[in-house]
């Protein structure tokens, strides 16, 4: 009879928001509208356009994956599937609690804190009404 139980935690796993498996998230959405996002707001290198970043932001005027993609050559199919992998990997169920909802939004608006606010203190999105905010929360699922 254990081995039922067993059976039972082994598909728990394999689905969807269960530990370790991330939400699926709509990857032509995040090629048109979430990537670029993140390139424009996130990818700095002093923020997550460096390679030494778990999530790491791959593309022109960024981090490049090979040494020999120039700097502002369109993005590779590597760096967006390897930024789209990363980006997916800090959605959760439910939504809202995502890092990538939670951690640019203000602590005033309900967000967790980030060291990524500007020299006067301010959060990427202030609000989650800020129209990028709605764009992130519309790829992992809140809207």
């Amino acid at each position: 009879m254990r081995w039922w139980w067993w059976c039972l935690g082994m598909l728990g796993c394999a689905l969807p928001g269960a530990a370790g498996e991330p939400p699926s998230a709509d990857a032509a959405f995040f090629e048109a509208e979430v990537y670029p996002l993140l390139l424009r707001d996130c990818g700095f290198p002093a923020c997550h356009g460096t390679e030494g970043r778990f999530f790491a932001i791959y593309g022109p005027g960024r981090a490049r994956l090979d040494p020999e993609t120039g700097v502002y050559d369109p993005v590779t199919p590597v760096e967006l599937a390897l930024t789209y992998d990363r980006a997916r990997s800090t959605l959760s169920l439910p939504a809202a609690e995502s890092p990538l909802l939670r951690k640019p939004l203000s602590v005033r608006a309900g967000g967790a804190g980030h060291r990524g606010d500007d020299d006067w203190g301010r959060a990427l999105f202030e609000s989650v009404d800020d129209p990028r905010y709605q764009t992130l929360a519309r790829w992992a699922g809140l809207e």
